[in-house]
């Protein structure tokens, strides 16, 4: 049985090497360590004044281009699109800032934004629940207004490409369009069934012939990526010009710019939609995609831009692209 001294000399020997480190560790640390960790600390302080002035220089910088790019915007993008009808559709968590400056931007370019509309959540929901009710929607309303469904390729978001081509089909005509009353009742239909919302504008009755989907901001959410490609892709078949914009924090793994342009991409996109500089992108990106040139990522993150800059769509009188005047 232990007692009650092995105890007490347990305890003082733990209180005795206690001692001895802390005597080594303060001797130890005297002289050329202490040295050393003295230099290191004043260089990484130094760096990181340096890292900070830096920064603020490259805050500036872009606060700079961005007030240029803002108080410019009219010169920029006078007459980029004279003519030309366009219609926004947001994400689940789109900016509503996003939307609202690309707005402006295009009607600076002479563009007639017909309306926005947004998809809702249960629209970007995977299940096999949501993906058989979009299908039957889909298909249903293809029939009532006597369109055309061609067969979708079977995956994972089969059910919202359904939907989003017939959905396309009633905002979006190149060379020619549904009747007013085929698009109001596809628009009826996926607004009664929760799907969507017409926000503003009357895209049903003024059908546009070039589309911009508004990617959602902050982090990334699952399966997003794979619908709005999907979306586009159908925006894309359906009209002239798509491109697929959103804020600079969408940016990163997983989000929808970032898998449209792992993929080629299939549309335009701009990365940066909640500055100035990224919505005159948007709008010279569809000017870009108008003249025939191929789909291209702009933005931040790849750091470039249509280049050299488009011209405008007219020189004198303004006249609407053939695809416009079809409608």
């Amino acid at each position: 049985m232990i007692d009650f001294r092995y105890h007490l000399v347990s305890i003082i020997a733990v209180f005795l090497a206690l001692a001895v480190g802390l005597a080594v560790g303060s001797t130890a640390l005297t002289g050329t360590a202490e040295q050393a960790l003295t230099a290191a600390q004043h260089r990484l302080t130094s760096q990181n004044k340096a890292l900070n002035k830096q920064n603020g220089i490259l805050q500036k910088q872009v606060a700079g281009d961005q007030a240029f790019a803002e108080a410019n915007s009219a010169r920029l993008l006078a007459g980029l699109l004279t003519g030309e009808h366009v219609v926004l559709v947001a994400a689940p968590g789109a900016d509503s800032a996003v939307t609202g400056g690309l707005t402006t931007a295009l009607r600076e370019a002479g563009a007639t934004v017909t309306g926005q509309v947004s998809l809702l959540s249960p629209f970007t929901t995977t299940s096999g629940q949501t993906e058989a009710q979009l299908s039957s929607l889909a298909q249903g309303l293809a029939n009532s207004v006597g369109l055309a469904l061609t067969p979708v390729p079977d995956s994972t978001v089969s059910g919202q490409q359904e939907a989003a081509r017939v959905l396309a089909a009633g905002l979006v005509g190149s060379g020619g369009s549904l009747p007013t009353t085929a698009s109001q009742a596809i628009l009826t239909g996926f607004t009664r069934s929760g799907f969507i919302s017409v926000d503003s504008g009357s895209p049903a009755s003024a059908p546009a012939n070039l589309a911009v989907l508004v990617a959602p901001s902050g982090p990334p959410q699952q399966d997003m990526g794979d619908v709005l490609m999907a979306v586009a892709g159908e925006l894309k078949s359906a009209g002239s010009a798509t491109v697929m914009a959103g804020a600079v924090s969408s940016i990163g793994s997983g989000s929808a710019i970032t898998a449209e342009n792992s993929t080629g991409p299939a549309v335009s996109t701009v990365d940066n939609a909640d500055t100035p500089v990224g919505q005159i992108l948007v709008v010279q990106a569809l000017r870009f995609l108008l003249d025939g040139k191929a789909p291209a990522a702009y933005g931040a993150q790849p750091a470039s831009a249509p280049s050299p800059g488009p011209t405008p769509s007219v020189a004198a009188t303004p006249k609407p692209s053939a695809s416009v005047k079809a409608h």
